[in-house]
């Protein structure tokens, strides 16, 4: 067997080396770009999804644009407004434990019915006739002020319920508190008395 010489024998290593680190840098950099457009791509994701933005969004059309246009970001702003204060109320009766009944359905209804009314909304604001938008505008207003009446009703129902589970806790700490402080003087009566004779 020959030997070979030293400087074949280092060279050989450095270039073993070499494509060692070369393989190892570029799988790094395999992975780091995957990792940046995997993450790219979800906060893309989350962004066309977020409801924050699409609501700023649809604020800022509510004073930009024609008068039909600005008529209907409007009412999709109330539609989305009433929609939420009904999921909040909602959620704030179930957090209370407070009785809710049918109340959950009905609201489910509206919102299916609101989403409904928002696609026309929607599909009339991009309406390119300016004539056609205000009379679709004025069209749908009565049924987003009919959206809006009835979801008030509904959250006036919760409210009226956690009045009446409010009420009767009040009245049940009223009388344990009266009878506390019947049992706190009736003492007072008895071991008071003997301590001062």
């Amino acid at each position: 067997m020959t030997a070979l010489p030293a400087s074949a024998s280092a060279t050989s290593a450095v270039a073993d080396a070499l494509t060692a680190i070369a393989v190892v840098g570029g799988v790094t950099i395999l992975v780091l770009l995957s990792t940046a457009g995997l993450t790219a791509w979800v906060v893309v994701r989350k962004i066309r999804r977020s409801r924050l933005l699409r609501r700023g969004a649809l604020r800022v059309r509510t004073v930009a644009g024609d008068q039909a246009g600005r008529d209907l970001a409007r009412q999709r702003v109330a539609l989305q407004d009433a929609e939420d204060a009904t999921e909040r109320a909602l959620a704030a009766a179930r957090a209370q434990h407070r009785p809710v009944g049918e109340l959950p359905a009905v609201a489910a209804r509206l919102t299916d019915a609101g989403r409904e009314l928002d696609a026309q909304l929607r599909l009339a604001e991009r309406e390119p006739d300016r004539a056609l938008r205000r009379t679709l505008a004025r069209e749908l207003d009565g049924r987003v002020r009919e959206h809006g009446r009835l979801s008030a009703e509904l959250r006036a129902s919760v409210l009226s319920t956690g009045g009446a589970v409010g009420d009767a806790r009040l009245l049940d700490a009223g009388s344990r508190l009266a009878v506390e402080v019947g049992a706190l003087t009736a003492w007072q009566e008895s071991y008071g008395s003997r301590r001062l004779g």
